[in-house]
């Protein structure tokens, strides 16, 4: 089993081993950094990396507390395995003094690691370590300020990814210090909740909420349905049946469908917010022709534009113009004469540029605009869509200038008004409705928006009160008093 961190980073992997009580190693590659992160049914006992300020050595030198701890009798190229037994046989430290320095050691570790947004992870469930070198560490406190450290655009890709609810964990263990956010939301989760829905109870930003959100579901304190998994992926199709025929339908048919879907969308988040060859191609800088060779194929065996020619013209459209990115990536970082040359246009390039496409470049300034204006930008090729009948990219346009200015009502009410034609999104069209409502109660329009989606469920008095209440706002307004009238001749 293995991937790319940007679709599985590591705060997401060890949660998963931890729920799943999984053993095994989680080995990591980022450019020329390696990192090994050992699990035993559920918990992570080890962690270790080829950096030098990880070495024992290293973590002893810079502990305070050791600072009258004479090492220079010791030799330097001890393996940290070594120094261990060298310093408990001369009696240096204590066994219980060296377990603490090396849980220390292994938080150092894993600080580091769980912050990687690119690389590749690989996990083989076979390998086990020696009991005497265990040694755990509170790994869902370092999870929670993983969450809370990680970029808010990241954040949004990885917490939009899923369909389902948010519920609270029933797990015994005590919770951590949380920051006000976090411990709001959490107040919120007495039953399942959207995401939609979580946003809104909140009354903080999108992305304030989003980073409370996934700090507390990567430390274990919210759990997530629908989440696609990593490490079971392999397990999961040796128990499937061989034949699937006689199978009855139940109400987890629609899982991989949803699993595929946010793994798209991550996948285009992704693409969209590459800065160059190397981020498109998710590798390092210092990347080899191999590892580019690698990461290349495992992009094409899931994402080639081949494999969705059945699906619908957009998604198609999108493919093809995400992969053909990913091809001049690498036709450019495989060539080593073009990859030099390339090199040297981005130590030239101005650090606030962006990759784009363009016939006679491949590298083009791009200045950096303000979030209002690309929430704008978003909002207006959002309604150019819907009215090309373009709604799956309409609705993610929408949907991304809502999340990017909250506050701004019109956002929210075109966002939920675009939803009130699908029977499996009104419940979110209603939340965006209200919220429009709530920041700007004196919109007539918005309550008749709202006000139609009651029709639509049905829910005649909710519509009528509406209606009354947009013709209180304005009395001149004609698609009020229309439906309004319609309703009551019924």
């Amino acid at each position: 089993m293995e991937g790319q961190l940007s679709e599985h980073p590591l705060a997401e992997l060890v949660r998963e081993g931890i729920n799943e009580k999984l053993s095994g190693a989680l080995r990591l590659t980022r450019e020329r950094v390696k990192v090994a992160v050992y699990l035993a049914e559920g918990a992570v006992i080890f962690a270790a990396s080829n950096l030098r300020a990880h070495r024992l050595s290293e973590t002893l030198k810079h502990d305070p507390s050791l600072k009258n701890l004479k090492l220079d009798s010791l030799p330097t190229t001890h393996s940290d395995d070594q120094l261990s037994v060298a310093l408990i046989e001369r009696g240096l430290l204590t066994s219980e003094t060296l377990r603490g320095i090396r849980q220390r050691q292994v938080g150092q570790v894993l600080r580091v690691a769980l912050l990687w947004t690119n690389g590749r992870w690989k996990f083989d469930p076979r390998i086990r370590i020696a009991d005497d070198l265990r040694a755990p560490v509170d790994v869902d406190r370092l999870l929670l300020e993983c969450g809370r450290r990680l970029p808010a655009s990241f954040v949004a890709t990885r917490v939009n990814r899923t369909n389902g609810s948010f519920s609270r964990s029933s797990r015994a263990a005590s919770e951590p210090p949380l920051l006000p956010a976090e411990a709001f939301v959490l107040s919120r989760v007495e039953a399942p909740l959207t995401l939609t829905e979580l946003t809104s109870l909140s009354g903080a930003s999108v992305a304030e909420t989003y980073g409370a959100i996934y700090a507390l579901s990567i430390a274990g304190l919210l759990e997530r349905s629908n989440w696609p998994k990593a490490l079971l992926v392999e397990r999961a199709k040796a128990s499937q049946p061989q034949t699937q025929a006689e199978k009855p339908a139940t109400s987890n048919e629609g899982a991989g469908e949803r699993d595929e879907a946010g793994e798209l969308n991550a996948f285009f988040a992704r693409i969209d917010n590459a800065q160059d060859h190397y981020e498109v191609l998710d590798v390092g800088r210092f990347a080899d022709t191999e590892e580019i060779k690698r990461a290349y194929h495992l992009l094409a065996r899931r994402f080639h534009p081949d494999r969705f020619h059945q699906r619908e013209a957009e998604l198609r459209q999108r493919i093809e113009s995400a992969f053909a990115l990913i091809a001049r990536a690498y036709e450019t970082l495989s060539n080593a004469s073009l990859r030099t040359a390339y090199d040297g246009k981005l130590k030239s390039k101005s650090p606030t540029t962006s990759i784009t496409q363009d016939q006679d470049s491949q590298i083009m300034p791009a200045p950096m605009v303000s979030k209002a204006a690309s929430a704008e930008s978003s909002f207006q090729r959002g309604l150019a869509a819907m009215q090309q009948n373009q709604r799956d990219l309409g609705l993610r346009l929408l949907a991304e200038a809502s999340m990017l200015e909250p506050r701004a009502a019109r956002y929210r009410a075109q966002y939920g008004y675009a939803l009130i034609k699908e029977p499996g999104t009104r419940r979110i069209a209603e939340t965006e409705l209200q919220a429009a409502i709530l920041l700007e109660p004196n919109n007539a329009s918005y309550r008749v928006m709202l006000a139609e989606l009651y029709k639509q469920l049905g829910l005649k008095r909710r519509a009528e009160g509406e209606l009354e209440r947009a013709l209180v706002a304005d009395p001149k307004n004609e698609a009020a008093r229309t439906l309004l009238s319609n309703l009551k001749k019924k």
